[in-house]
């Protein structure tokens, strides 16, 4: 499969294909939209950069700016779940098809859940160790159980993990605590647009390395200022993703 660039919404879990600027008006600032990008294939992106290309007539990289998100942070990637041996402490109450996800968070929010990771326990004492990669910016992660694919309606908290640094946690099978993975990415702010856009340039953008699962949000500015015509304003855009 190898790398799929998604793209989503501010929110991080709305996938969207383009956007249409049609409140773009001639000398009228905008303000700035706010985007993720999201490696959903099967292998990392190394050394990413983000650029405007031309699309259209009189549209294109002349007319928006871009500029990398600095506070919004990726929900965790590179979830791998390992089952123990028995008689490791496990207080499963039964056997069975387990399913778990991890969020990141920092001192704004919560991100939206990893993806999915599932083992069958087979032995009620063993244990699973869950692991992932360090989200940068994130203070602490949260871990969500279940015994259904797909669905962490509360309670499903397993844990809360304190350090960003902190990248591994076991699971026994205790009980759950109240709380389910949020539906939209709060870590750069409120919303509706998660946050303030920073200055933003003409790009391109260097993202670095992309992992599996890993998303990197930015700002498109709307309009460039100064527009003097209805024809200085982009009706087709295309923000490009590509390894270098």
């Amino acid at each position: 499969m190898g790398v799929i660039y998604k793209h989503e919404q501010a929110d991080g879990a709305t996938q969207i294909l383009a956007q249409v600027w049609a409140d773009a008006y001639a000398g009228v600032a905008q303000t700035a939209a706010k985007f993720c990008v999201e490696n959903d294939g099967d292998r990392t992106a190394n050394n990413v950069s983000c650029s405007i290309v031309q699309v259209g007539t009189n549209d294109g990289y002349g007319m928006l700016r871009i500029a990398v998100c600095p506070n919004t942070i990726s929900k965790p990637f590179n979830i791998a779940a390992t089952l123990g041996a028995a008689g490791q402490g496990g207080v499963w109450g039964q056997v069975g098809q387990y399913y778990w996800v991890i969020t990141a968070t920092n001192a704004a929010g919560e991100t939206i859940a990893s993806r999915e990771v599932t083992v069958n326990v087979d032995v009620t004492t063993k244990r699973v160790t869950l692991t992932w990669d360090q989200v940068t910016g994130a203070t602490g992660y949260k871990v969500y159980r279940s015994t259904v694919s797909g669905s962490y309606t509360t309670p499903s908290l397993a844990a809360t993990v304190s350090g960003g640094a902190t990248l591994t946690w076991i699971d026994g099978g205790g009980s759950l605590s109240a709380g389910a993975p949020p539906t939209a990415n709060t870590t750069g702010g409120a919303a509706p647009t998660y946050g303030t856009p920073p200055t933003l340039g003409y790009g391109p953008l260097t993202v670095g390395d992309l992992k599996v699962g890993q998303q990197h949000f930015y700002w498109v500015n709307r309009v460039v200022p100064g527009a003097t015509t209805d024809t200085d304003n982009p009706r087709q855009a295309l923000v490009q993703f590509a390894e270098n």
